[in-house]
Protein backbone atom coordinates (compact mmCIF):
# COMPACT_ATOMS: atom_id res chain seq x y z
CA UNK A 1 0.00 0.00 0.00
CA UNK A 2 1.49 3.28 -1.14
CA UNK A 3 1.78 5.89 1.42
CA UNK A 4 -1.40 7.86 -0.08
CA UNK A 5 -3.71 5.05 -0.07
CA UNK A 6 -2.68 4.57 3.55
CA UNK A 7 -3.31 8.28 4.16
CA UNK A 8 -7.02 8.54 2.40
CA UNK A 9 -7.64 4.92 4.45
CA UNK A 10 -6.45 6.86 7.50
CA UNK A 11 -9.00 9.53 6.78
CA UNK A 12 -11.93 6.84 5.74
CA UNK A 13 -11.10 5.33 9.42
CA UNK A 14 -11.44 8.79 10.61
CA UNK A 15 -14.90 10.38 9.02
CA UNK A 16 -16.70 7.40 7.81
CA UNK A 17 -18.75 6.92 11.09
CA UNK A 18 -19.19 10.67 11.05
CA UNK A 19 -20.61 10.92 7.66
CA UNK A 20 -22.36 7.71 8.00
CA UNK A 21 -24.58 9.40 11.20
CA UNK A 22 -24.90 12.31 9.18
CA UNK A 23 -26.95 11.05 6.90
CA UNK A 24 -28.66 8.40 8.84
CA UNK A 25 -30.69 11.19 10.05
CA UNK A 26 -30.99 13.15 7.07
CA UNK A 27 -32.01 10.78 4.91
CA UNK A 28 -34.64 9.61 7.72
CA UNK A 29 -33.45 6.22 9.24
CA UNK A 30 -31.74 4.12 6.86
CA UNK A 31 -29.26 2.92 8.00
CA UNK A 32 -28.26 0.58 4.67
CA UNK A 33 -29.01 3.78 2.57
CA UNK A 34 -26.64 6.12 4.76
CA UNK A 35 -23.65 3.53 4.56
CA UNK A 36 -24.16 3.14 0.57
CA UNK A 37 -24.20 6.81 0.04
CA UNK A 38 -21.23 7.66 2.38
CA UNK A 39 -19.52 4.82 0.58
CA UNK A 40 -20.47 6.80 -2.66
CA UNK A 41 -19.31 10.02 -1.27
CA UNK A 42 -15.43 8.68 -0.49
CA UNK A 43 -15.26 6.84 -4.04
CA UNK A 44 -15.96 10.05 -5.27
CA UNK A 45 -13.56 11.65 -3.08
CA UNK A 46 -11.04 9.36 -4.13
CA UNK A 47 -11.68 9.85 -8.06
CA UNK A 48 -12.00 13.62 -7.70
CA UNK A 49 -8.35 13.24 -6.12
CA UNK A 50 -8.04 13.01 -2.21
CA UNK A 51 -4.69 14.49 -2.85
CA UNK A 52 -5.90 17.87 -4.92
CA UNK A 53 -7.93 18.70 -1.72
CA UNK A 54 -6.01 20.63 1.52
CA UNK A 55 -6.81 18.18 4.33
CA UNK A 56 -8.79 20.68 6.65
CA UNK A 57 -10.93 20.78 3.53
CA UNK A 58 -11.62 17.16 2.69
CA UNK A 59 -13.83 16.81 5.55
CA UNK A 60 -16.15 19.22 4.10
CA UNK A 61 -16.20 18.33 0.75
CA UNK A 62 -16.55 15.05 1.82
CA UNK A 63 -19.99 15.85 3.63
CA UNK A 64 -20.97 18.42 1.23
CA UNK A 65 -21.42 15.28 -1.93
CA UNK A 66 -22.63 13.32 0.59
CA UNK A 67 -25.86 15.68 1.45
CA UNK A 68 -25.82 16.23 -2.55
CA UNK A 69 -25.93 12.33 -3.13
CA UNK A 70 -28.40 11.89 0.25
CA UNK A 71 -30.84 14.87 -1.57
CA UNK A 72 -30.75 13.03 -4.82
CA UNK A 73 -31.75 9.37 -3.01
CA UNK A 74 -34.62 11.23 -1.40
CA UNK A 75 -35.55 12.27 -4.96
CA UNK A 76 -35.81 9.24 -6.12
CA UNK A 77 -37.98 7.84 -3.64
CA UNK A 78 -36.05 4.40 -2.52
CA UNK A 79 -36.05 5.85 1.17
CA UNK A 80 -39.74 5.23 1.20
CA UNK A 81 -39.29 0.96 0.48
CA UNK A 82 -36.31 0.92 2.53
CA UNK A 83 -38.28 2.49 5.39
CA UNK A 84 -40.72 0.21 4.60
CA UNK A 85 -39.04 -3.03 4.71
CA UNK A 86 -37.31 -1.37 7.56
CA UNK A 87 -40.43 -1.57 9.40
CA UNK A 88 -41.48 -5.51 8.38
CA UNK A 89 -38.23 -6.00 9.91
CA UNK A 90 -38.74 -4.06 12.84
CA UNK A 91 -42.00 -6.35 13.27
CA UNK A 92 -40.35 -10.15 12.76
CA UNK A 93 -38.02 -9.77 15.48
CA UNK A 94 -38.87 -10.30 18.81
CA UNK A 95 -38.83 -7.44 21.97
CA UNK A 96 -36.50 -8.44 24.91
CA UNK A 97 -39.09 -5.34 26.66
CA UNK A 98 -41.64 -5.09 24.41
CA UNK A 99 -42.61 -2.01 26.46
CA UNK A 100 -39.48 -0.56 26.74
CA UNK A 101 -38.43 -0.53 23.36
CA UNK A 102 -41.80 0.09 22.11
CA UNK A 103 -41.69 3.64 24.04
CA UNK A 104 -37.66 4.23 22.95
CA UNK A 105 -38.89 3.33 19.09
CA UNK A 106 -42.00 6.05 19.25
CA UNK A 107 -39.76 8.50 21.05
CA UNK A 108 -36.83 7.96 18.17
CA UNK A 109 -39.50 8.24 15.04
CA UNK A 110 -41.45 11.20 17.06
CA UNK A 111 -37.43 13.03 17.01
CA UNK A 112 -36.95 11.52 13.16
CA UNK A 113 -40.47 13.05 11.96
CA UNK A 114 -39.58 16.39 13.36
CA UNK A 115 -36.06 16.36 11.66
CA UNK A 116 -37.95 15.16 8.38
CA UNK A 117 -40.83 18.28 8.78
CA UNK A 118 -38.09 20.72 9.21
CA UNK A 119 -36.84 22.58 5.84
CA UNK A 120 -34.09 20.61 4.54
CA UNK A 121 -31.08 23.56 5.01
CA UNK A 122 -32.68 24.20 8.84
CA UNK A 123 -32.49 20.21 9.44
CA UNK A 124 -28.92 19.58 7.36
CA UNK A 125 -27.31 22.70 9.38
CA UNK A 126 -28.70 21.48 12.89
CA UNK A 127 -27.57 17.85 12.00
CA UNK A 128 -23.83 19.02 11.28
CA UNK A 129 -23.48 21.43 14.24
CA UNK A 130 -25.35 19.08 16.75
CA UNK A 131 -24.71 15.63 15.75
CA UNK A 132 -20.62 16.19 14.07
CA UNK A 133 -19.98 18.99 16.62
CA UNK A 134 -19.24 21.20 13.69
CA UNK A 135 -18.46 24.56 13.97
CA UNK A 136 -21.11 27.36 12.44
CA UNK A 137 -18.28 28.18 9.99
CA UNK A 138 -17.02 24.88 9.34
CA UNK A 139 -21.44 23.95 8.55
CA UNK A 140 -21.05 27.23 6.28
CA UNK A 141 -18.20 26.02 4.25
CA UNK A 142 -20.14 22.38 3.98
CA UNK A 143 -23.78 23.72 3.00
CA UNK A 144 -22.11 26.77 1.04
CA UNK A 145 -23.94 29.59 2.97
CA UNK A 146 -22.90 32.27 5.36
CA UNK A 147 -21.88 31.81 8.83
CA UNK A 148 -25.02 34.20 9.49
CA UNK A 149 -27.11 32.49 7.39
CA UNK A 150 -26.17 28.70 9.38
CA UNK A 151 -26.45 30.49 12.87
CA UNK A 152 -30.75 31.69 11.69
CA UNK A 153 -31.40 28.04 10.53
CA UNK A 154 -29.95 26.23 13.59
CA UNK A 155 -31.71 28.84 15.58
CA UNK A 156 -34.76 27.96 13.50
CA UNK A 157 -34.39 24.12 13.75
CA UNK A 158 -33.88 23.42 17.31
CA UNK A 159 -36.81 26.59 18.34
CA UNK A 160 -39.18 24.20 15.69
CA UNK A 161 -37.65 20.86 17.42
CA UNK A 162 -38.35 22.73 21.43
CA UNK A 163 -42.29 23.35 20.08
CA UNK A 164 -43.01 20.53 18.21
CA UNK A 165 -41.17 18.37 21.65
CA UNK A 166 -43.04 20.46 23.70
CA UNK A 167 -46.36 20.71 21.59
CA UNK A 168 -46.42 16.57 21.92
CA UNK A 169 -45.72 17.02 25.96
CA UNK A 170 -48.42 19.07 26.64
CA UNK A 171 -50.49 16.21 24.89
CA UNK A 172 -49.32 12.96 26.43
CA UNK A 173 -49.86 14.74 29.77
CA UNK A 174 -53.78 16.10 29.18
CA UNK A 175 -54.62 11.53 27.55
CA UNK A 176 -52.52 10.83 31.25
CA UNK A 177 -54.63 13.25 33.50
Amino acid sequence: MTSEDEEFSQFFNDHFQSLRRFLECLLGGGRGLAEEVAQESFMRLYHEGFRKLPHDEARFWLFRVGRNLALNELEKGRTRRRLFEKIVEAFRSPAPNPEREYEATERGEFVLEMLKRLPEPHRAALLLREQEGMSYREVADVLGVSESKVKVDVFRARSSMRAGWEKAQGRAAKAAG
